[in-house]
């Protein structure tokens, strides 16, 4: 951690405040590096991901409507922490014939008790939720800010950590890339960038070199089983992840300047909600050629 006084941590902190106040620019406009826009690049340049919806969500500013899978991660996070979800929709659980909770949404209710007693064990707690970021070139959204009890100081910026909460069926899956098998989650680029993404936001934030940063995963699949990961990174995956900042985003200047090219996919198009008006809509799937 960096040598700052607590004075000058205060005044940090309250000038980023004042920044999350100021006007912003009416969009469309250059949207800030996420790390959910940099695995969209990513797909992009690679032609799995349809240039026209990055285009409607991070330049035109569209919201898109959460899946179902989504929407019970809300709810999950709503009932945790009382965090809405970025639209500021309170999620509602969905209910059987009877009044009674769907088992999905009856197993988020038993893991928000798993989640306080998780929180309660480490002596966690939390600060606040929802916090958005400053930094002016890269964007991010915490979770949750918590303070580690366990490190006995008066001063908040020597105990703050990170937390991302996450639902998932995925929890002992090593092959997909959004697994969480314990044996290849070090593997998971498309999971772990979120950790080295908001350890740098921290710094620049707060002057912290190096904030803890864990992930919560917890089962949508039964009512009991979860994980926790503290995510530990090397000063070469920060200067790399840097590295690719800077060229992502000469990337994606280059993009905006030439244009968003449309890369249609039968699976995308039918849920997308840009399917209507899109000349380029795919109703049926592709043709694979097959060489024997």
């Amino acid at each position: 951690m960096t040598q700052m006084t607590k004075r000058a941590y205060k005044q940090k902190e309250k000038r980023n405040e004042a920044k999350k106040k100021q006007t912003e620019l009416e969009l469309p406009k250059i949207p800030k590096l996420s790390q959910s826009l940099i695995k969209q690049l990513y797909k992009y340049k690679l032609k799995e991901e349809c240039g026209l919806r990055i285009e409607a969500q991070y330049i035109n500013g569209i919201q898109f409507p959460s899946s179902d899978v989504q929407e019970l991660g809300n709810y999950f996070e709503y009932i945790a922490t009382g965090q809405l979800p970025r639209d500021n929709h309170v999620p509602i659980p969905k209910t059987l014939k009877n009044g009674n909770l769907s088992i999905d949404y009856e197993r988020m209710e038993a893991q928000k008790d798993n989640f306080v007693r998780l929180m309660n064990r480490l002596n966690f707690e939390i600060e606040q939720t929802g916090f958005v970021f400053t930094n002016p070139k890269y964007s991010g959204i915490a979770d949750i800010i918590a303070l580690d009890k366990n490190i006995k100081t008066k001063d908040k910026y020597k105990n703050r950590i990170i937390i991302d909460l996450k639902t998932s069926g995925l929890l002992n899956d090593k092959w997909n890339p959004f697994g969480w098998a314990d044996e290849s989650i070090e593997e998971k680029w498309d999971l772990l960038i979120q950790a080295v993404h908001y350890k740098m936001l921290a710094k620049y934030e707060w002057g912290i070199d190096d904030i803890p940063f864990y992930f919560m995963v917890f089962s949508n699949k039964n009512d009991w089983e979860y994980k926790v990961f503290k995510i530990e990174v090397d000063e070469s995956t920060k200067q790399q992840h840097f590295n690719n900042l800077n060229n992502i985003k000469t990337f994606l200047d280059e993009t905006i300047e030439k244009g968003w090219k449309a890369y249609p996919d039968y699976k995308v198009c039918k849920d997308c909600p840009l399917n209507m008006p899109c000349q380029y809509f795919e109703d049926i799937p592709k043709i694979k050629e097959v060489w024997i």
